[in-house]
């Protein structure tokens, strides 16, 4: 079912921001769907998303964190699929979603079976997102959104083969995502992820990843990849594997 995103008024998000250490109780169990209707709570996006689907959320912990959060990352992409990049920036879209739509997803993922001590830090990191960075690396919420749409932007054709290219490791994901340059240009991304697929030992160690990136930087100043086919992509981008891969001067 669909209906209507909504977000925070300044002043909402304000008051709740400053109000986390007497809030803990309702991000620990008993939430915020009693003020959902107040005033500035329910300020309308003009865009629609799929309820349903986000409530799906795997809030499960297992050990190897990726296996949930790849598969969250897509269900929140889908839900969300009417969000731009503009729009994605903006912390009180998602500061509403984590107090009131997907909280029991927020709470099961950085709340539930942590040191009372450390819960008014996690909520401040994981339920708001006052930073470009929050949005990108923190949210509960955002960081999967932005996860699905930079590995939509580099792999149109297979969203889920590229979120596991991407979040192969925490490592490869920062050092991906962080590069925006890269991540926007669909021909370069998608040729860096078709390596990343097809050549073991850019992914078989983050030292080897962060070689690969560091030449792909060096070697590729300047290059207008936009000119390029995509055979002529791949290929710098396998020159960049092999210059990475050669050894180093004592």
């Amino acid at each position: 079912m669909t209906t209507p995103l909504r977000y925070f008024s300044d002043r909402v998000l304000e008051a709740l921001r400053t109000s986390v250490p007497a809030n803990l109780e309702r991000y620990r169990s008993t939430g915020f769907n009693d003020l959902a209707n107040d005033p500035g709570w329910d300020v309308p996006v003009g865009v629609e998303f799929d309820v349903d689907k986000l409530a799906t959320l795997d809030r499960s912990m297992p050990m190897n964190i990726v296996s949930v959060d790849l598969p969250n990352s897509l269900i929140v992409g889908e839900a969300l699929i009417g969000l731009s990049p503009a729009v994605a920036n903006e912390e009180r879209i998602w500061a509403r979603l984590a107090h009131i739509e997907a909280i029991e997803y927020c709470r099961a993922r950085w709340v539930e079976g942590r040191d009372e001590q450390k819960h008014e830090a996690l909520v401040l990191d994981h339920f708001f997102a006052r930073t470009q960075t929050g949005v990108r690396d923190d949210h509960a919420l955002s960081r999967l959104w932005w996860n699905h749409h930079i590995a939509k932007t580099c792999m149109p054709d297979d969203v889920a083969g590229a979120l596991g290219l991407i979040m192969k490791t925490a490592d490869i994901r920062s050092n991906f995502v962080e590069r925006i340059w890269m991540t926007s240009r669909q021909n370069i991304a998608g040729a860096v992820l078709r390596a990343m697929r097809d050549d073991a030992w850019i992914t078989a160690t983050e030292g080897n990843f962060r070689l690969f990136m560091k030449a792909l930087n060096r070697l590729g100043g300047g290059i207008v990849f936009e000119v390029l086919s995509a055979p002529e992509v791949d290929d710098f981008v396998a020159q960049c594997s092999s210059f990475a891969q050669r050894p180093k001067a004592a």
